[in-house]
Order: structure tokens, then C-alpha cells, then sequence
């Protein structure tokens, strides 16, 4: 009998605004969207000015791989609004 390794997070993200929030919501949105071949999934959602970013996966290395990718993604939306900002 083969074990199946799942592995799992939950991250949240405190922006200055709800609008903010959003913006990095939506741009994040399409990664959400995973072809079912991949071996994690991901659910995005937010309350006021938290992002909430769940990721569910195989198996810690690919659990790892999608934590970075999202983190990347979210803190280059954050940069995006903040240099618009200025």
C-alpha cells in the first residue's frame, strides 16, 4: 500500500485598504485557476483589507513551489499599487 503525502497552508495578507486588497485579489484570480493536471490547488479569497490565500497540494514540494509563486505574484501587485501611489 503506497502512502499519499498531502500537505497544505493558509496565508494571510494585511493590506492598508480593502481597495488594495481587491486589486491584488483580482490579480492574482487567474493563477487561482489551475488546470486540474497540476499537483496543488488554490483558493483566494478576502474579507475588508485580508487577503486569504489557501493552498493545497500533493506533497510539500509542491506545496513549496506554490507558495513561492503566489507570494511573488502578491507582493508584485503590492508594488504595483504602491509605485502608482507615489
Amino acid at each position: 500500500m503506497v502512502k499519499v503525502e498531502r500537505a497544505s497552508a493558509s496565508i494571510e495578507f494585511t493590506f492598508r485598504s480593502a481597495r488594495e486588497a481587491g486589486a491584488v485579489q483580482r490579480a492574482l484570480k487567474p493563477e487561482e485557476a489551475l488546470p486540474a493536471s497540476t499537483r496543488c490547488g488554490a483558493n483566494i479569497t478576502r474579507k475588508k483589507n485580508v487577503l486569504c490565500l489557501r493552498v493545497d497540494a500533493e506533497d510539500t514540494a509542491a506545496l513549496r513551489a506554490a507558495l513561492n509563486s503566489f507570494l511573488r505574484w502578491a507582493i508584485v501587485a503590492r508594488d504595483m499599487i504602491e509605485s502608482r501611489e507615489k
